[in-house]
C-alpha cells in the first residue's frame, strides 16, 4: 500500500508541474494572441491595399465605427499606414507601395484617404 501512494504523489506532483507550466506559457503568449492586434493589423493591410490600387483623383472612406472596433485614428508615415484602434495606438504599421501623393482627413464619423 506505501508504494502505490508514493506512486500516485508522484503522479500527482507531476500533473501539477505540467499544469504550472501550461499556464506559464498561456500567460506568455496571451500578449503576442491578442484579438485586437490583429483586427488592427487586418485594417492597416486594408487601407494599404486599397491605397496601392487607388488611381490618382480617388477616395476612399473608413468608418470610424467599423467591424474591427472604434478606430480612433489613421496616419502615414515613412510610407505606412498606422491606424489607432479602440485607443491603442499601432506601432508596426504596414507598408503601401503608391507612387502618388496620400493625404488623410478627419470627418465626425470618418476617415477619408484622398490619393492625388
Amino acid at each position: 500500500m506505501n508504494k502505490k501512494a508514493g506512486i500516485l504523489n508522484q503522479v500527482l506532483i507531476q500533473i501539477i508541474l505540467i499544469g504550472i507550466i501550461f499556464a506559464l506559457f498561456l500567460f506568455a503568449t496571451a500578449d503576442k494572441i491578442n484579438g485586437k492586434g490583429v483586427k488592427q493589423q487586418v485594417l492597416e493591410k486594408e487601407i494599404a491595399l486599397l491605397i496601392d490600387v487607388a488611381e490618382p483623383g480617388m477616395d476612399f472612406e473608413v468608418s470610424k465605427l467599423n467591424v474591427n472596433g472604434l478606430v480612433t485614428s489613421i496616419r502615414l508615415s515613412e510610407e505606412k499606414v498606422f491606424v489607432g484602434l479602440d485607443g491603442v495606438a499601432s506601432f508596426m504599421g504596414y507598408p503601401y507601395f503608391t507612387p502618388y501623393d496620400v493625404k488623410i482627413f478627419e470627418e465626425a464619423d470618418k476617415f477619408i484617404v484622398r490619393v492625388r
